[in-house]
């Protein structure tokens, strides 16, 4: 049956969830654990007369049971409460910088992580400008500072990027990427061959080639997370914009992005056969 023919049929109980503030607020506070009555008069600032009429609405669809601790989400009531904040939270992420959004290739996203685009809720955009053309640059290595292990995609290389990682490498910090080919190639040759044959030397510095061009950029820390894209249209990397982050959920997205292009690759040589 197609999408909107089961809406039709049900759009009856689906518009009661979505328009109550106080069913969704159920759901996604149980989505954290275990809630007594008082407990969900905290978070919700509503009386036990307004509460409990909507803890019997999903009783009696089977999507949260009481027990001895209070109220809990069953198995599918679980499952209505993950999918309940993947929506929230993509919303929130693309209504507060619709034009970041739409003036990218979001489409360069692998599928999977496309799904779980909210994980980037927690973050901010970081543009440059006339006044301060270097903000996204200055954003990179700060993230980078203090970084225990680094992690990189990356469609485009520079001289101060390279140096960057440079330092960290000789300073014993694991470093990670994934590139180009077109980028492997200006790295087998001058001016950065000579760099790159001493760094590959440390056994904590790996580089890895994509079977295919990229069209993100990444670099995940330990704490820290950049994000950029093509611009929708010329499809060239866009530079002077970047999504910074250092929420928990972010992170863990980036580290799930770089596993699955690094999964796909092949290590790196300078003196391919």
């Amino acid at each position: 049956m197609d999408t909107l023919e089961i809406f039709a049929r049900h759009h009856d109980t689906v518009q009661k969830i979505f328009r109550s503030r106080l069913l969704l607020q159920i759901l996604l506070s149980l989505g954290k654990g275990n809630k007594t009555l008082a407990d969900l008069r905290s978070v919700t600032g509503s009386t036990s007369q307004s509460i409990l009429p909507r803890i019997r609405f999903l009783e009696e669809r089977h999507y949260i049971e009481s027990r001895n601790d209070g109220y809990a989400l069953t198995p599918q009531g679980k499952v209505l409460s993950s999918q309940i904040q993947d929506y929230l939270r993509s919303t929130i992420l693309f209504d507060k910088n619709p034009k970041f959004w739409s003036s990218h290739y979001l489409e360069a996203i692998p599928e999977p992580f496309l799904r779980d685009i909210g994980d980037l809720a927690d973050s901010e955009i970081v543009e440059s400008s006339d006044a301060d053309i270097f903000s996204v640059i200055q954003y990179f290595f700060e993230m980078m500072k203090d970084a225990s292990w680094i992690h990189i995609i990356s469609s485009f290389m520079s001289h101060p990027h390279a140096d960057a990682l440079g330092t960290k490498i000789q300073a014993g910090v694991p470093v990670e990427m994934v590139v180009t080919a077109k980028i492997a190639e200006e790295l087998r040759n001058d001016p950065f061959r000579k760099k790159i044959e001493a760094l590959l030397e440390h056994r904590h510095f790996r580089i890895y080639v994509a079977p295919a061009p990229l069209l993100i950029g990444l670099t995940v820390t330990d704490s820290f997370l950049s994000f950029g894209m093509c611009l929708r249209g010329s499809l060239k990397y866009d530079i002077s914009s970047d999504l910074f982050s250092t929420d928990r959920k972010a992170l863990a997205w980036g580290e799930r992005l770089f596993s699955y292009y690094k999964d796909i690759s092949e290590e790196f040589s300078l003196d391919p056969p």
